[in-house]
């Protein structure tokens, strides 16, 4: 029995390993017409880089290689895969954010 428990603990270890080559990160440029707000942050018109981590449910903003922004956020699964990439807004308030080609959205908190 002991030598069972040795071999489980060690797939756990080699699993806990391996999850983070399972982690995706979706990218996309935005073009901010008017002024936005992203969680906490203003931002101005202009062009920006999204990156969001789908292991630790954070997105990154960039404009010219320079993070400018960072928010932490969910995941949720759309009901079928975006056709496009497309930031949901009310007003200027972003309150969603869809990847083309995948079916989960990142929603900023």
């Amino acid at each position: 029995m002991r030598i069972g428990a040795k071999h489980a603990l060690a797939g756990l270890a080699i699993l806990a390993l391996v999850m983070p080559v399972w982690a995706r990160t979706y990218k996309q440029p935005w073009i901010v017409s008017t002024q936005a707000t992203l969680g906490n942050t203003q931002l101005k018109a202009g062009q920006y880089q999204l990156n969001a981590d789908d292991a630790t449910k954070e997105l990154t903003v960039q404009q010219n290689s320079k993070t400018v922004a960072t928010v932490s956020g969910q995941w949720i699964k759309l009901p079928k895969k975006a056709d496009y990439s497309t930031v949901l807004t009310d007003g200027d308030k972003v309150t969603q954010i869809q990847f083309s080609g995948t079916d989960q959205a990142f929603q900023p908190q």
